[in-house]
């Protein structure tokens, strides 16, 4: 029987004291298709736990050391995907509402019935496998949705891009004429220079340096303009890192910027905001969503219509960011629909309809929160608000403790 050994994905971890009870639930989970990790007490349980994932636990409630609840707790809290069933002979209420509090799969009574048992095991592996599911389509849409933008940036990136190419060809077509007259007029020098001569030279020589700083500046342009594309367009694991949302706004910005150039003036107001962990390129996913939302809200009709982007720390501590346009605004019929996944305002052939669903759903995804106002005729804003790092934000607590006792 398998105890220590790297487990499969659709491993179940069995906690139990009796020897002959863990051959019993080892039997059972075999019987369901899934391999049966065994621990005869909470403490092997954790350092199983702490190596391996499970998609399920059957877990004894009365165990040497650390009880079963105890336990269930602290698997929560490392593994919250997996489906953990208490399994004890010592049942009673109180215990049961306990470990569903805690968020138990089920809660049987020993003696059980295998089929039973096996039922129910069937169902907890069942909902993780849906939930394993779901969580490959979310992941498919994030990237589908970030491809759809990608498409509708293209055009953009490609104007954006040619700029800065277009004057250094220009520039390296004089070099190409300037510096072999340069190279013959030193020579020259070097035989017969006058005073006015050398003025000439050092002239040309300062153009020529001028127009490699040009064509430096250009490059880097270029550079910075793939680089942009290149990170927002990668395939991401799911490594969450402290972001500096200022950094990631400008970033979306600096990408919307073809949609944005001749609709509206951008106006920042930035305030001191706490780092977040999070995934970069999702949360920059999201930033560009609702910047080119907010652009294509926006008639091309010449008039005076801004994006203001503003960063703020709320009164919980979290970062907050808005994102708000002088645009046509929302129909308060669509309002409610705005974050479901396929529903668009927009014309066929323009949207998919999953770019809020996306956005709604990596906010989420770490603990944060989107909401809308809109008023129509008037414009619409989209408010995030998402939970500092805790490090971060005891730092920054920190700093103004120090800050007031110094002032005082």
């Amino acid at each position: 029987m398998r105890t220590s050994a790297s487990p499969a994905p659709e491993s179940v971890l069995v906690v139990d004291d009796e020897p002959s009870l863990r051959t019993i639930l080892a039997f059972i989970v075999q019987r369901v298709g899934a391999v049966p990790v065994l621990a005869p007490d909470a403490a092997t349980a954790r350092q199983l736990a702490a190596k391996h994932s499970f998609a399920c636990a059957l877990i004894d409630k009365n165990l040497p050391g650390e009880n079963g609840l105890d336990f269930l707790k602290w698997l929560r809290s490392v593994q919250p995907g997996c489906n953990a069933l208490i399994v004890t002979a010592y049942g009673n209420v109180d215990s049961a509402i306990e470990a569903l509090r805690l968020g138990a799969f089920d809660y049987l009574l020993k003696p059980f019935e295998v089929d039973g048992l096996e039922h129910r095991l069937k169902l907890a592996l069942d909902q993780w496998r849906l939930r394993q599911e779901h969580e490959r389509m979310q992941a498919m849409l994030v990237q589908a949705d970030r491809l759809a933008s990608l498409g509708l940036l293209a055009a953009g990136v490609v104007h954006e891009v040619n700029t800065p190419l277009a004057y250094i060809l220009s520039n390296l077509d004089w070099l190409d004429e300037e510096l072999p007259s340069l190279r013959e007029g030193l020579k020259r020098q070097g035989r017969q220079g006058t005073g006015t001569e050398l003025t000439s030279l050092a002239e040309r020589l300062a153009a020529v340096e001028s127009t490699l700083r040009d064509i430096r500046e250009g490059a880097e342009r270029v550079r910075h303009i793939a680089r942009d594309v290149k990170a927002f367009a990668r395939r991401e694991d799911d490594e969450s890192v402290l972001v500096d949302l200022r950094e990631v706004l400008e970033a979306a910005l600096k990408m919307a910027l073809v949609h944005i150039r001749y609709r509206a003036r951008v106006v920042r107001d930035y305030q001191d905001v706490p780092l977040v962990k999070a995934n970069e390129a999702r949360l920059a996913q999201v930033f560009l969503n609702l910047v080119v939302n907010a652009a294509q809200a926006i008639p091309e009709d010449g008039g005076d219509h801004e994006i203001r982007v503003r960063l703020w720390t709320g009164p919980n501590g979290e970062a907050c960011a808005e994102v708000t346009d002088t645009g046509t605004g929302i129909a308060p019929e669509h309002m409610a629909h705005l974050f479901e996944p396929f529903f668009t305002t927009k014309r066929s052939g323009e949207g998919t309809g999953l770019g809020l669903f996306i956005c709604k759903s990596i906010v989420e995804s770490v603990d944060g929160s989107i909401t809308v106002e809109s008023r129509p005729g008037k414009g619409t804003t989209f408010r995030l608000g998402l939970p500092p790092h805790v490090r971060a934000a005891r730092a920054t607590l920190s700093a103004e403790r120090e800050s007031s006792a110094a002032a005082s």
